[in-house]
């Protein structure tokens, strides 16, 4: 990010550095822990927690929300492995117990007080046994506005990527604050006028909501802006949109960009003074946009090539690396001559290694891209380096008409086959899972890489991602691929120089390829395991499955003379051809399986429909209630399309305050891995038509959450306190927790993510959110038991995905 100049918060910008402690040494500002305990409480240590799990254990986790003490500095727990821990002169806590245990740390405060809590390295905070997110990539960037309360207060931090920790307590400057930490700017750009967007991240130290307050922006001490600052939900932090003025002709190579927060009176409550690149739009820089999953603003970099005036250029789209921005991406290439690149970000260095909202972020940028520079739509090229080779191959085979060739470099093909400690699938439940995840798994896909090239490039010396790897996709491209190139560079590690990525064997096999068009496409193979996540291929949609999840099949050939196709199909319920894009000829026959049609009339599309007997007919497409590309599941697609949580508010005030927290817990974590800024509301403050056509997440249950009726009162699934029903099952009990996704009833392409439980006890075993970890995958429907953070999948109930129709009766679930 950019350069800050100064603040107004002397105390934050002191603590940046954070130093690191554990129990009473104390001045008016800070509480530096100095000591505390570290434990793997039974987790192997070859076993960290960076492996991916949808259910990881963690009886340390169990215990505090059963509300069970965990050790007292005199004593060693009986149950666990507890060490005590000194934090080093820098103030980090280093053992190697926190690659899989945690730490716990104390503080006696001498009176109820808001604090700040500072610390990195963290998978996530349980703070009085309330979750926060952590600081997993050590950012340093995660300092909560916490409740302290008199006497004993007790922290345990899970371990993190790498296996140390910091934390740290201090006072706020005041009560609602700009930060520094994590702001999402764009560069000025010389020629162009109007506005750009930023992100600038704001806290709340109060315990009630902030409301009606604005963002001021200043440019250059003249060109003002302001910004409606939304309702900031009590002891919360939310990165927040806000405009600032373009300053056009003023050709100065950086300015200064004063933000202001400003209370309804026009006083500044807080303030920032920030630096601004100005560039040439045809030099490299930095761009921003308003992302339609959650309304936050995210940031692309662009690298304008020298082309040609009225050449129509190609475009080169390029992933970035875990720990890469996307500006040290775009920043590797030399400038072609014959196109222009883009490098998106994946939400974040790390974000979600290209895979569920990352994947989403490529699309949104790809497609800005594409407005932006024009290019030649036959001449769009996919390339990328370490994860970014990644994408390459995933984007590439999710998408495989989006491309001319791709180009990965140093990649793996797939997340799970790249991470050492990958969880071991053995039981039907644990499968159902792993189904869950087929989209991710692109050796299922493999046959859409003959959509277009493939140009291998990666260092035969990586010891990151070994070039194992590499050999393994050309392995499996030689049984079928006709056109693919390979190169190993002698003695590369995983980066050796900017010719990691921007290699120019692979930039003139690019160069050599185009992307034919649809009308000129004759055979066309096309696999998908989800239509919610890729359903179409130049003339051909796949609509609906037979088989929610697993992967379907179809290989179609249009005759030489166009007025005849024949072809294959697997797993496809509903098939849609788009007969005016693939220019055939009527009448016009088709062989489908077993099955013969006849379209006599000119037509611009049919709809093929398989029926029980396993014929096909020539139907209609289903209607928007039932699944399709538009709303597939499974739970984490309900994450998206404008999202807003909302958390109950009829229950108790511990059910409430669950409600709260996990809402809270949930945005903050989105917000940290993801650059996201989710819209957090109470049922009270609901409505639908406030919200058309919004996703809408919804904590709690029918008797704790107001909004449940409205959203889902026919749903097939109920949960209230002390029983929950999924058709004529039935669970009784405060134990139990479930996440499911389910159609929204007044919209036709919203959906509707439930996170709820029985009771307290419930609701805190609702309490992991895995789902926002990259190489995790849940089905519409996951029913959890109070044990889960000791039993893990032990603990699920059942498991599985409606049916097209969204019922019960036909899906596919395994229960327990």
């Amino acid at each position: 990010m950019h350069k800050q100049v100064a603040a107004f918060f002397p105390a934050l910008i002191l603590l940046s550095g954070l130093f690191f402690s554990t129990w009473a040494q104390s001045t008016s500002d800070q509480i530096i822990f100095k000591t505390g305990w570290v434990t793997t409480y039974g987790v192997p240590v070859k076993y960290p927690r960076y492996a991916r799990s949808e259910f990881p254990a963690d009886p340390v986790v169990a215990r505090l929300l059963a509300g069970e003490s965990i050790p007292a500095a005199d004593k060693q727990h009986p149950e666990g492995s507890w060490e005590p821990i000194t934090a080093d002169e820098n103030g980090r806590f280093k053992h190697e117990y926190l690659a899989a245990g945690g730490l716990y740390l104390e503080y006696e405060s001498p009176s109820d007080q808001i604090l700040i809590f500072d610390a990195s390295g963290h998978g996530k905070a349980y703070i009085n046994g309330a979750p926060r997110e952590g600081d997993h990539f050590g950012f340093g960037i995660t300092k909560h506005p916490v409740m302290i309360k008199k006497g004993l207060n007790t922290f345990y931090l899970t371990g993190g990527r790498n296996p140390e920790i910091k934390a740290s307590l201090y006072t706020p400057e005041s009560d609602l604050m700009l930060s520094a930490d994590q702001l999402t700017l764009p560069d000025l750009v010389i020629e162009e006028k109007g506005f750009k967007w930023a992100g600038i991240k704001l806290t709340n130290a109060t315990g009630k909501p902030a409301r009606g307050y604005q963002i001021e922006s200043i440019v250059n001490g003249s060109e003002k802006m302001i910004s409606q600052v939304p309702d900031l939900e009590k002891l919360t932090s939310k990165l927040l949109p806000f405009r600032i003025s373009e300053l056009q002709g003023q050709t100065q190579k950086e300015v200064d960009l004063q933000v202001n927060l400003l209370a309804q009176s026009g006083k500044v409550i807080s303030s920032l003074s920030l630096t601004l690149n100005n560039q040439s739009f045809n030099s490299q820089h930095d761009r921003t946009f308003i992302s339609s999953m959650d309304g936050s603003v995210q940031y692309y970099s662009v690298s304008p090539g020298k082309v040609q005036e009225g050449k129509a250029p190609a475009l080169f789209f390029s992933t970035h690396g875990a720990g890469v921005e996307a500006r040290g991406q775009a920043a590797v290439y030399a400038p072609k001559d014959w196109g222009h690149l883009i490098a998106p970000t994946n939400r974040g260095p790390f974000g979600f290694a290209w895979e569920d909202w990352g994947r989403l972020d490529a699309l949104e940028v790809l497609e800005i891209g594409k407005a932006l520079f024009q290019p030649d739509p036959q001449k769009i090229y996919l390339t990328g380096h370490s994860m970014g080779g990644h994408a390459s191959w995933y984007l590439g085979a999710t998408y495989p008409d989006h491309w001319a060739a791709i180009g990965p470099c140093a990649g793996y093909a797939e997340l799970h086959d790249w991470i050492e400690h990958s969880r071991k699938v053995s039981t039907e439940m644990e499968r159902m899972f792993q189904r869950a995840s087929n989209p991710q798994r692109i050796l299922l896909l493999q046959r859409n890489y003959l959509h277009f090239g493939v140009y291998i490039h990666h260092g035969d010396a990586d010891q990151v991602v070994p070039v194992t790897h590499a050999r393994q996709m050309k392995k499996l491209l030689a049984d079928f691929h006709p056109d693919f190139a390979y190169h190993e560079y002698p003695g590369g590690g995983h980066w050796f120089g900017n010719i990691s990525a921007d290699w120019p064997p692979l930039f003139d096999f690019l160069k050599n390829h185009e992307r034919p068009k649809a009308a000129e496409i004759r055979q066309l193979e096309f696999s998908t395991a989800s239509p919610g996540v890729s359903s179409s291929s130049n003339w051909l949609t796949i609509y609906q499955q037979i088989r929610p999840f697993q992967p379907s099949h179809v290989k179609l050939q249009i005759a030489e003379e166009a007025s005849s196709l024949s072809g294959t199909t697997e797993n496809v319920k509903v098939l849609q051809l788009d007969l005016k894009m693939a220019a055939v000829s009527f009448p016009f026959s088709l062989q489908i399986d077993e099955t013969q049609l006849i379209v006599e009339q000119p037509v611009n599309d049919i709809v093929l429909v398989r029926n029980e007997d396993r014929n096909w007919a020539i139907g209609s497409l289903p209607g928007k209630n039932e699944k399709g590309p538009h709303r597939n599941g499974n739970f984490k697609d309900a994450f998206r399309n404008q999202v807003v949580f909302v958390y109950g508010t009829r229950g108790n005030k511990e059910e409430d305050g669950w409600n709260f927290h996990k809402a809270r817990y949930d945005a903050e974590t989105f917000g940290y891995r993801g650059n996201g800024s989710i819209e957090m509301i109470s049922d009270q403050q609901f409505s639908p038509e406030k919200y058309q056509d919004r996703n809408v997440i919804l904590y709690g249950n029918a008797d704790t959450n107001s909004a449940w009726d409205a959203l889902l009162g026919d749903s097939p699934v109920q949960v209230m306190n002390g029983q929950m029903t999924a058709g004529e099952r039935i669970w009784r009990g405060d134990g139990w927790a479930c996440l499911f996704i389910r159609p929204r009833p007044d919209s036709a392409i919203a959906s509707v993510g439930v996170v709820a439980g029985t009771g307290l006890r419930g609701f805190k075993a609702a309490l992991g959110n895995q789902y926002f970890l990259a190489g995790t995958a849940f089905p519409d429907l996951t029913v959890i038991g109070a044990e889960v953070f000791e039993k893990e999948y032990e603990a699920v109930a059942g498991a599985g995905f409606f049916g097209n129709d969204w019922s019960l009766e036909l899906g596919e679930f395994v229960w327990d």
